[in-house]
């Protein structure tokens, strides 16, 4: 991929390991198309348990999550452009406002034509993917020069029961995940990207995150294909 070609696609996302889980494989397919895939992450991920039960601080978690996100998208192809530090498992209680202009300058540096980020529940629920959601929903609106698109990623309607099971494995701090069903994005409302192709590389980049990783809590169906809301936007 040629480093000096613009940013086609900008994914905005809340946690390290969250462009591993959500977009590994639809970053790949692009990044063969010779389209540049860029990244920006929220917070550094300090309140992640260390699945590696190395009774960290939230100071040396945030070093070793920053590390590892870097090293995952490597893998990717994606290029880390930023990693804030608004507080993860806070950004609810960010300012809505400086939240938005900060992702509003970034899009306006970087003119991506394609936004990726969550959808509006936040794929689990969590309060952090709901805000990044919102905010970056937001920020390409009022944006200098606005993307064509925002790619919302989902899980569909006719797996949420399924993946609502495997989410109770997962979860760890619950109050961090709104207190209401999930329902999902109906399935004809969705694009879904095939990713087997790029399964072996996507579990390289899931294992980067040393930290969070555990291979029996990896939902089978993020193997196998990545969902996107896509929303045209006019000119």
């Amino acid at each position: 991929m040629n480093s000096s070609q613009s940013t086609y696609a900008l994914a905005i996302l809340a946690h390290p390991d969250d462009e591993a889980f959500l977009l590994a494989g639809t970053s790949l397919k692009l990044g063969e198309q010779d389209k540049k895939v860029a990244l920006i992450c929220a917070t550094t991920g300090e309140k992640g348990v260390d699945r590696l039960s190395r009774n960290l601080t939230p100071e040396q978690m945030a070093i070793i999550r920053t590390n590892e996100l870097k090293a995952a998208c490597g893998i990717l192809g994606c290029d880390c452009k930023k990693i804030f530090d608004f507080g993860d498992g806070m950004l609810d209680q960010v300012n809505f406002d400086e939240l938005v202009n900060v992702l509003k300058q970034e899009i306006n540096s970087l003119k991506p034509q394609i936004i990726m980020t969550f959808g509006e529940e936040g794929i689990s629920g969590h309060r952090d993917h709901i805000m990044i959601g919102r905010a970056t929903v937001a920020a390409t609106q009022i944006a200098g020069q606005r993307p064509n698109e925002i790619w919302r990623a989902c899980i569909p309607a006719s797996l949420i029961d399924n993946f609502c099971e495997h989410l109770e494995q997962r979860k760890v701090h619950r109050l961090h995940f709104v207190k209401h069903n999930l329902k999902g994005v109906p399935d004809e409302r969705l694009t879904k990207i095939d990713i087997t192709k790029y399964k072996d590389q996507k579990i390289k980049a899931l294992e980067a995150h040393r930290s969070q990783y555990l291979p029996h809590l990896t939902w089978p169906y993020f193997l196998e294909c990545e969902c996107f809301e896509i929303i045209k936007l006019k000119p």
